[in-house]
């Protein structure tokens, strides 16, 4: 279970540096296709702390819990046979 953990923690830290750049990129989609954000509305503007901040905790969320169940999942098929 330690070597499952520990992969799950590598693939977290790898979705910290991925994360962001795609909560960013879709931030960056939904703010152009929002057409009242074209005007240059300051309400519309882009918070870069925040978001990316929210990209590095759902980015190693996402990775860690992903990779875990993978593993765990992959670990009891193995038992079965």
């Amino acid at each position: 279970m330690q070597e499952i953990v520990a992969r799950a923690f590598a693939w977290g830290i790898a979705g910290m540096l991925i994360g962001p750049a795609l909560v960013y990129s879709l931030m960056l989609v939904v703010l152009y296709s929002d057409p009242g954000c074209r005007s240059g509305s300051g309400a519309c503007q882009l918070d870069v702390a925040i978001n990316l901040t929210v990209g590095v905790v759902v980015g190693f969320v996402l990775f860690f819990v992903v990779t875990l169940i993978r593993g765990i999942h992959r670990r009891g098929r193995e038992d079965e046979t």
